[in-house]
């Protein structure tokens, strides 16, 4: 989409205007929802296409074991946590400057969505910018410097993590406004809430 207004930096350059060929060379990748793979392809061939270097992939191979024992199984066969693991296990050889992940964790297992995560603390702790649109809130604050609610496309909030309070989480995650002292109804009133 052309944006409307305001500019995008990546790495202090101005990328507002380019197009996502050059994004992408920029460093700034999208995983998007969904899980971002080839299904007809096997596992080997994914990856692959992510990492020509043998090693690379060996090296993604002894770190997710589960992929390595499937190499040569459609990746259209695995579970969804699969798919998304091979989706973004790659990145951890090759980290790009920005990541931009819609949903990483939809409709996975607890036990995926804590591995999913993982990667991408991972991927922040190596210097990757991360923005995530992740609807599992509890997860996102253990990943996220800054948190940002939309409500209807729009921000009803954002601020630092340490910020952000449990009235605040209810309200925007259910829709639901919270009453009593200190509340994000309160917070609204005080200012403390930017709409």
């Amino acid at each position: 989409l052309t944006p409307l207004r305001g500019q995008v930096y990546v790495a202090g350059r101005d990328v507002t205007r380019e197009g996502p060929v050059r994004r992408a060379r920029a460093g700034v990748l999208l995983a998007p929802e969904g899980r971002g793979i080839f299904p007809a392809l096997t596992i080997e061939e994914n990856l692959t296409l992510h990492l020509p270097d043998k090693h690379a992939r060996e090296a993604v191979y002894e770190r997710f074991a589960g992929l390595a024992a499937r190499r040569n199984v459609t990746a259209g066969a695995l579970s969804g946590g699969e798919q998304q693991l091979l989706a973004l296990a790659p990145l951890l050889q090759e980290p790009p400057g920005v990541l931009i992940a819609d949903e990483p964790s939809l409709g996975l297992a607890p036990r995926i969505v804590e591995d999913v995560f993982r990667l991408l603390t991972e991927l922040r702790d190596a210097g990757t910018g991360l923005l995530l649109v992740e609807e599992k809130a509890t997860e996102i604050l253990g990943v996220a410097d800054t948190v940002a609610y939309l409500d209807r496309g729009r921000v009803s909030w954002c601020g630092p993590r340490a910020e952000v309070q449990a009235d605040r989480l209810t309200e925007a995650y259910l829709g639901l406004a919270a009453s009593g002292p200190g509340t994000a109804q309160d917070a609204a009133e005080e200012g403390a809430v930017r709409p």
